[in-house]
């Protein structure tokens, strides 16, 4: 299992919110390889449509589909994204490392303009293991 450094948590919520600041984008989380959020969050002034617990069951089950999907990377190539458009609203997973960003946006944001932003702003950490 790797844990993040601090200096790895720092430089991921920096990223975390620089890309909140776009456009309907609601939430941008580092999610650990465990399923548990360690870096950003909600975007101030933004209400979560699920509860806490609802919230947490929602990192844990997207970094366990990751971690399934990546049982075909040898075949297919790994993973760049994840999306899915739901009536509610746009979910993102991107990897980095073994962790994941979980992006949620309002449903009509455009996904591939968040997915450019995200890899430009993301591409850019190095995560560090120890």
């Amino acid at each position: 299992m790797a844990i993040l450094s601090v200096n790895d948590v720092q430089r991921l919520d920096a990223a975390c919110v620089e890309l909140s600041n776009e456009e309907k984008v609601r939430h941008v989380g580092g999610i650990s390889e465990l399923g548990r959020l360690v870096a950003g969050g909600f975007k101030k002034g933004v209400t979560p449509l699920l509860s806490d617990d609802k919230v947490r069951m929602v990192y844990m089950q997207m970094q366990l589909d990751f971690n399934m999907r990546q049982e075909l990377d040898d075949i297919l190539g790994p993973i760049d994204y994840i999306t899915s458009r739901r009536t509610n609203q746009l979910i993102i997973s991107v990897p980095i490392g073994e962790n994941l960003v979980l992006i949620t946006a309002e449903p009509d944001a455009d996904d591939k303009k968040i997915i450019k932003k995200a890899e430009e702003i993301f591409d850019e950490i190095t995560i560090s293991t120890i």
